[in-house]
């Protein structure tokens, strides 16, 4: 597979994701769809179908038998080791402290009209607005109490956090080793990075150390299911600042002051 081609393979479903954020989501919300749904829509869609995409990729263009121990082989589905927990460990680690360092560099970009955010996009997701925990709305929607919400939320998140690790890790970062070697990593987190996440763009720099560090993982370990550990437990915290928000234990506690 040419490089142009899997340059492809990031551009359009980024692309995609790019439009959404800027354009897609304000035309939806324009004609009375809610904005949690506008919004994670365009997000997801784009990444789930990396999944079939990828067992469609690897059928027809690779010959490749449908079966699981065939797809397990191919695309790296090997177990996590206790040896690869600790490499997961220290990556989730340096991943939470870069982002935390480079977070200011962030807020500084999205001032500038070139890298700002849409004017919708709410905390945290948004740097140029206050973030309070807990959060009593998420997208337009009430959070205190609404399980159904976070019920919902995270096997999605999951299954599209999945998705993309069969595509950019178990499908596409097999073949750039045959093509840089031990340097594959860096191919492939740049593109995760600065073409797939392009719509974040004044995280271009911040998201750099988080982009690199599930390649990395991926290859050094040679097992999918590692990155795609470090990956989801690096978006953790975005599901515990739900739960956060659907108990609510401020207003509890200041509830049951006052009875």
């Amino acid at each position: 597979m040419s490089i142009w081609v899997q340059i492809l393979l990031f551009a359009i479903p980024g692309i995609t994701i790019y439009y959404g954020v800027f354009y897609g989501t304000p035309k939806l919300v324009s004609k009375g769809i809610p904005l949690i749904y506008s919004f994670w829509l365009w997000l997801w869609i784009p990444a789930l179908l990396l999944l079939p995409l990828s067992i469609g990729l690897y059928s027809v263009l690779e010959d490749g038998a449908l079966t699981i121990e065939a797809i397990n082989q191919r695309f790296r589905l090997n177990p996590i080791s206790r040896v690869d927990w600790l490499w997961i460990v220290l990556a989730v680690i340096l991943t939470i402290v870069f982002d935390q360092l480079l977070e200011p560099v962030g807020k500084v970009l999205a001032k500038y009209k070139l890298f700002s955010p849409p004017s919708y996009l709410p905390e945290p997701f948004n740097p140029l607005k206050k973030f309070k925990i807990p959060p009593k709305e998420f997208f337009g929607v009430t959070l205190k109490g609404n399980w159904k919400l976070l019920m919902i939320f995270m096997p999605i998140h999951l299954i599209a956090m999945f998705s993309e690790e069969m595509m950019w890790r178990g499908y596409l970062l097999p073949i750039q080793e045959v093509m840089f070697g031990d340097m594959a990593w860096v191919f492939n987190g740049l593109l995760w990075a600065w073409v797939l996440h392009i719509a974040l763009k004044w995280h271009v720099i911040g998201m750099i150390p988080s982009m690199l560090i599930a390649p990395l993982i991926a290859q050094y370990t040679q097992s999918t299911w590692a990155s795609f550990a470090v990956h989801a437990i690096g978006n953790a915290p975005l599901w515990i600042i739900l739960l956060m928000g659907i108990i609510n234990t401020t207003e509890t506690l200041n509830e049951m002051k006052q009875k």
